[in-house]
This record gives C-alpha cells, sequence and structure tokens, in this order.
C-alpha cells in the first residue's frame, strides 16, 4: 500500500510537471526532466504511443511524455506533412515551362543562385517550405515563382490560377498581398485571394475542426510568417490542403515562436525546406554581424560589436528610469499640427522610428509606456489647441470593415478629443476613415511578437528586467526589425542571459519525421 500511494504521489507530480510545459508552450516533456515515475502510474492515466493508446490522458513514445491533446496534434501533423510531401504537384502545371522560365530569371540576375535552388523546388510535391531572415528576399522570390507558374499553366484561355495569400495577422497578408500583387497586376491568368489564415479556413480562435471536410478551393496557397502558425493552427491548415493544392510555406525560423503553443515551423524548415542566407535589405553590414552573433546564441561576440566603434547602427543603452516615456516621445517625434494630419503621412512618419519592446506589463513595459507618450501628446496638443494622430493597431477582426486583428491604422484628434481613425484600403492605395473607431490599442510602442512582419527604418528595442524569459529569439526578432539602426535600451547581464537561453520549444516532431 505504501509503495502504491508513493508512486502515485510522485506521479502525480511528474503529471502536474507535463502540464506546466504545456501551458509554457512545450508539445512533451522527456524522461530526463521527469524520471520514469509516470511509467508506475495504470494503462488508464498513461498508455504507449501508438494509435491504440492515444485515448490516455498522458501518453508516453520513446524518451517523452505528452498531454494527449498535444500527442494527437503532433501525430496528425506528421501525417499530414508526409501526406503532402508524397502528394506530386499538379500534373497541369508545364514543368517544362516553369523550368525554363525560372532558368531565364537566374540568367539575367533577376533572382540569386540561391533563390534559383528554392523555387526549383515548387513543383516537387504539393509542399515546399522556404525559409531566411529578413531581407534575404523570400516573398521577392515567391513573387517571380507565382510569374513562372502562370507561364506553366495550359494554353487553353479558360486556363486560370487561383492563388491564396494568407499569413496569421492581417498585417502580415497585406504586406505578402503588396509585394506579389503590385509586380504581377497585369496576369490575367491569375487570380487572387487575400485573408488571415483564421478566415482562409473560416475558424474562430480557439476553434477545433480537424474532423471537418473543408478544403481550400486554390491551386496555389502561399503562408508568409509561418515560424507565427501555433501546433493547433498549423493542423488545420495542413488538413484543408487537399490533393490539387500547392502549399507553400515562408518565414524566419529564428524568431520568436508563437506564445501560446510552439510553432513546428524552425523543425520543418531544418528538415524540409530550403533556406535563403544572403541578406539583400539591411544597409549596414555591423547590424547583421550582431543579430547573427545573437542567431548563435555567441554572447561574448554579442559584446564585442556592441562595444565596436566603426559603426552606428547598432547602440546600447541601459538607462532605465522614470524619464523613459518623456525621452522616447522625443525620440519618436510628436505628430502635432495646426492642420488635421493627412492618415498616410502620419503613417509613414512613425514608420521611421518605431519603439519594440520584450515585455508588456509592469514600470517599462508595452501598456504603460503607450499611455504615458498618449498622454504626453494629448496635453501638448490640448495646451496649444492643435490637431495630433497617433498609431494604433486593431485587436478584432471585422470582415464586413476589412479589418483584420493585427492591422496599423492612425488615430486622429484635436485637444484630447478623438476625431476619427483610418486603415488602409486593403484593395486600393487609400485610407479609409472611421468615426467610431473599432476596437485597438496604441502602438507607438510595440511588443517584439507583434511587430513579427513588420520593417522600420530604425528601431529602439526595450529589454527590461525579465526579459531573460523570452531568450535570444527576442532579440533577434527585435534587431531583425531594423534596415539601418537600432537602439537596444536593457542591462548588458540581461542581454546575456537572453543571448544564453532559446525560447524554443521542446517537442518530438524532428525525431519522429
Amino acid at each position: 500500500m505504501l509503495d502504491e500511494l508513493f508512486a502515485e504521489r510522485i506521479g502525480a507530480s511528474a503529471a502536474m510537471r507535463i502540464m506546466q510545459s504545456a501551458r509554457e508552450g512545450h508539445l512533451c516533456v522527456f524522461r530526463e526532466e521527469i524520471g520514469n515515475a509516470l511509467d508506475l502510474l495504470p494503462p488508464a492515466v498513461i498508455g504507449i504511443g501508438n494509435g491504440s493508446a492515444s485515448l490516455a490522458p498522458i501518453v508516453r513514445h520513446e524518451d517523452r511524455y505528452y498531454l494527449q491533446k498535444n500527442w494527437v496534434y503532433e501525430t496528425y501533423i506528421l501525417q499530414q506533412v508526409k501526406r503532402l510531401r508524397q502528394s506530386p504537384a499538379p500534373s497541369y502545371f508545364d514543368r517544362t515551362r516553369f523550368y525554363k522560365a525560372l532558368e531565364e530569371a537566374c540568367l539575367a540576375g533577376k533572382l540569386s543562385k540561391e533563390q534559383g535552388e528554392a523555387g526549383r523546388s515548387l513543383l516537387d510535391s504539393c509542399l515546399t517550405v522556404i525559409s531566411g531572415g529578413p531581407g534575404t528576399g523570400k516573398t521577392y522570390t515567391v513573387s517571380w515563382l507565382v510569374q513562372f507558374l502562370a507561364a506553366a499553366l495550359p494554353v487553353e484561355e479558360s486556363a486560370c490560377c487561383h492563388i491564396c495569400l494568407a499569413a496569421p495577422t492581417g498585417k502580415a497578408a497585406a504586406h505578402l498581398q503588396s509585394i506579389v500583387m503590385t509586380q504581377w497586376k497585369g496576369v490575367s491568368t491569375l487570380q487572387f485571394e487575400t485573408a488571415t489564415l483564421h478566415r482562409l479556413l473560416r475558424l474562430q480562435p480557439g476553434q477545433l475542426r480537424l474532423a471537418s471536410d473543408f478544403r481550400i478551393d486554390a491551386d496555389f496557397v502561399i503562408v508568409d510568417e509561418a515560424s507565427m502558425i501555433d501546433v493547433p493552427l498549423l493542423a488545420h491548415l495542413l488538413k484543408a490542403i487537399g490533393p490539387d493544392t500547392m502549399l507553400l510555406l515562408l518565414g524566419d525560423p529564428h524568431q520568436l515562436p508563437p506564445i501560446e503553443t510552439t510553432s513546428l515551423f524552425p523543425e520543418m524548415a531544418r528538415l524540409l525546406g530550403s533556406s535563403l542566407e544572403r541578406c539583400l535589405r539591411v544597409e549596414d553590414a555591423h547590424l547583421q554581424q550582431v543579430a547573427c552573433a545573437v542567431k548563435e546564441g555567441n554572447a561574448d561576440t554579442f559584446d564585442q560589436l556592441l562595444d565596436g566603434t566603426s559603426s552606428k547602427a547598432v547602440r546600447l543603452d541601459w538607462e532605465f528610469s522614470p524619464l523613459l516615456a518623456e525621452k522616447l516621445f522625443m525620440r519618436i517625434g510628436s505628430l502635432l499640427s495646426p492642420d488635421r494630419p493627412d492618415p498616410k503621412a502620419a503613417w509613414d512618419h512613425y514608420l521611421h522610428v518605431r519603439i519594440l519592446n520584450a515585455v508588456r506589463k509592469g514600470s517599462y513595459g508595452t501598456e504603460r509606456l503607450n499611455q504615458q507618450i498618449f498622454s504626453l501628446l494629448h496635453n501638448q496638443a490640448h495646451s496649444q489647441n492643435l490637431w495630433w494622430a497617433a498609431p494604433i493597431l486593431a485587436t478584432c477582426n471585422d470582415p464586413y470593415a476589412a479589418i483584420y486583428n493585427g492591422m496599423g491604422g492612425i488615430l486622429i484628434g484635436r485637444g484630447r478629443q478623438i476625431h476619427k481613425a483610418y486603415f488602409p484600403d486593403t484593395e486600393e492605395p487609400q485610407w479609409r476613415a472611421f468615426p467610431s473607431p473599432p476596437s485597438y490599442e496604441l502602438s507607438f510602442c510595440l511588443s517584439i511578437h507583434k511587430s513579427q512582419g513588420s520593417e522600420f527604418d530604425a528601431v529602439i528595442a526595450l529589454f527590461p528586467e525579465g526579459s531573460e524569459r523570452f531568450g535570444r529569439e527576442a532579440i533577434y526578432t527585435a534587431l531583425t526589425r531594423s534596415k539601418k539602426k537600432i537602439e537596444v535600451v536593457g542591462k548588458r547581464e540581461t542581454l546575456r542571459a537572453m543571448i544564453a537561453r532559446s525560447s524554443q520549444k521542446k517537442t518530438g516532431f524532428s525525431a519522429r519525421f
């Protein structure tokens, strides 16, 4: 009796460890972390990782333990990846014409050698993965691949290729659309649809529909910012790709993983993908070197590069003080005017310098700093009776208004009164006015998670104490949002602790693949 009671208590402690790990975004826990106490529990509590035993609340497979839900997701995604990788691309695309157009673009210098190599894998199967950091030309490459597919269509006049452009957020989907559709807008044989992933899959946040027969009605689905796709959303996406549809996933495997559940994109990129390594966007080589040191977890090189005086692209400032909001307000430039600001001009103004923050709560968190900066803007506008403009992010989906969660906009007012909110039109180069603003949050200061998919001329990156738990991916993501210059604000010991830690989560995907 004592042995059984002891085993149950030890097993319960280990089970709590698995549940805590799942809340932190991990899919599994390794045996070395919890020992073999769970193996003493009855089969009704813990099952072996095969189809018949997966209904147990805890599942063991080799040296890994899963909550049953996470085991099902990982197993299902592996099955879907295998299905798509073994499915040939639709036969109606003329491969000879596709590869000829690709080769001509490479010979003409329109695509680099590595971009051409990535493109050659597109028709190998129904699932293609292309990874790379910011500025490596992922979406640029895809815009050419779309053109090559158009050239590879059957010669019949009725032939047409339906392409879906999608991303986890409306902002990222709109960015993908602007690059792909602007360059090839005149191609009559292509029909485009742009949507967030949830809208494309007809899902509500948190909804589970893996048992449905829904399929995306498209020849080609392109998904950008795939590192932001969590495990449940990835499962639904793969399930919705039918046998005559190709899926292309684009993303940076070194960015921050999703908050709720991990992303499998880094492992998919390593196992299945083509990688673009050469950065074509960042103007200062010093900034690239710093980002590379962070990506590799090399804190000593990071310190040396920050201490270097040969470049002004990266600065380190560890001063956090009660006057931080005032300093930031001065740095980003207040947008005050005796005349009502133009929303597009206001948007461009706030794109030049953007504040990014690893932490949302606390004295130096995103929420408090946004309110403090907004109060400074309000007070100054009120005292001089001036118009003002503030950057905002939509926090809800409104398909009727074509506003989606994460879409950027501008709030305009006079004195202390809000006048209207403005959001860009998704189809026309103009801004739409909303007298009753949709649900939004201020975005003078963005969380680093929400900055993914964006780029700015200069970045002020804040890493208050407590940022350590986000790991090196938070620093890397902030660094790679900037095209020219970044100022890092944080104590050196905080930054070294972040670089020493990875925020990527534990899974069994690679081992089982």
